[in-house]
């Protein structure tokens, strides 16, 4: 994309006007009433529901169900404000400790041959030390 910026630049801005034009198309037949009729249920915000995951929906759902129905449910834990691990301020410690390994970059797709290597012996290495 820098290239065609730098030779082209007519050229990417038309792309980037498709593109979003597309964006837009495909977010106003198909989202966009979902996330509403979603709001009628759950009692967030629009913008929220685009943001939060399926867990927090599904939790939030519940809790406004319990809530209609007179049912006690816990109040969700809170987490420290401020908190420092290892001399780093973090904001959530949801996943302390864990790690994201990218085993292959790119686009897959089921109709694309693929073979993965897989081993065997790491297998049992990893459900051998879980805690």
């Amino acid at each position: 994309m820098v290239g065609l910026a730098v030779e082209s630049t007519q050229k990417l801005a038309e792309y980037s006007v498709s593109d979003a034009v597309a964006t837009f198309f495909l977010y106003t037949k198909h989202i966009h009433d979902f996330i509403f009729a979603l709001c009628t249920i759950i009692p967030m915000y629009p913008d929220e529901v685009l943001r939060k995951g399926s867990g927090t929906l599904c939790e939030n759902l519940l809790m406004a169900e319990a809530y209609s129905r007179n049912i006690i449910f816990p109040n969700k834990k809170a987490e420290e404000f401020m908190k420092i691990v290892e001399g780093h301020r973090i904001d959530s410690e949801t996943y302390t400790g864990g790690k994201v390994e990218c085993l292959r970059t790119g686009v897959y797709r089921a109709d694309f041959e693929t073979d993965f290597q897989l081993d065997p012996n790491a297998f049992e290495y990893l459900i051998s030390n879980l805690d």
